[in-house]
């Protein structure tokens, strides 16, 4: 590697040592190259992501992942696009390309998969809530399943029956971080889960207006939603028969975390409105140790 590739690789890894990730904290079980790697996408994944959000007028948004996928595909042409093009915010975030681009090429992911991410976050200015599910699905595939088909070829795996599992694991992480996330969502103005299921449990969208309260129809609902979600895990776990070794053990690890998290919010859907849940550490523990034993 060249020092600039270099250099962007450690760029990655301290976006990804200080994530509070649940995803980014299981790259220890990788060998030094697939770690690398998933380092490199999920500093992508996360600036991507990072531009839809913060104070700033949308247009303003709007011209960042512009220039953020121009960048990307400058990227992958094996030039650095004109920092004049770049707003403030991403001329350091653009140190993250040279990996990205290293990590597409050498393990033979699919451009379109990097692509779809960044697709899937301008979803979130031009739309701020479902109609359907249909849509938020649709959704899905682009900010979460995208990322995991591009996990599968860091992983060793290039069976294309690992796919359709890959992504319904990836609407299954994201509607669990939705259900996670409704209060802080709410804030930002956003509404993931669709109309037809408000207008089904006989409740009303979230929002500065609404006051976050607890009723039974919404906990009816996120129960529904929950159980939705436990449907994506079960078809899921069909993936972890196309990985083997370090690759398997990652998906099995991440698999058993999320579901953690979403089945705690099923046991107590009210506190979605009281905190934002997480796993307890004794308990990522005991998923960890079982992890790696079976």
């Amino acid at each position: 590697m060249n020092s600039e590739l270099v250099e962007s690789y450690r760029h990655c890894q301290r976006q990804a040592r200080e994530a509070a990730s649940n995803f980014a904290r299981m790259f220890w079980l990788l060998p030094a190259d697939q770690r690398r790697a998933m380092q490199a996408l999920y500093a992508f994944a996360r600036q991507t992501d990072d531009l839809a959000d913060g104070p700033e007028p949308q247009e303003r948004k709007r011209a960042a992942i512009q220039a953020w996928r121009q960048a990307l595909e400058a990227s992958f042409a094996g030039r650095a696009e004109p920092s004049v093009l770049l707003a403030d915010n991403l001329q350091s975030a653009q140190m993250i390309l040279p990996a990205v681009a290293d990590t597409a090429a050498r393990f033979q992911i699919p451009r379109d998969y990097l692509r779809q991410v960044i697709v899937g976050v301008e979803m979130d200015l031009d739309q701020a809530e479902f109609a359907t599910f249909d849509e938020l699905r649709h959704y899905c595939l682009h900010v979460a399943s995208a990322v995991g088909l591009a996990c599968l070829p860091i992983w060793g795996c290039r069976d294309e029956r690992a796919q359709e599992p890959a992504i319904d694991c990836g609407i299954a992480f994201q509607l669990t971080n939705i259900l996670r996330d409704l209060v802080e969502d709410a804030g930002r103005g956003r509404n993931y889960l669709p109309r037809e299921d408000f207008e089904r449990f006989g409740c009303q969208p979230l929002s500065v207006s609404n006051p976050l309260t607890p009723s039974e129809e919404w906990l009816e609902l996120i129960q529904f939603e929950c159980a939705r979600a436990v449907e994506y895990y079960d078809r899921s776990l069909e993936a972890q028969r196309f990985l083997a070794g370090s690759g398997r053990r990652m998906f099995r690890l991440m698999h058993a975390t999320y579901r953690a998290l979403l089945e705690k919010i099923a046991r107590a859907p009210h506190s979605v409105f009281e905190r934002r849940q997480r796993v307890s550490r004794p308990h990522k523990a005991w998923i960890v140790l079982k992890t790696m034993l079976t």
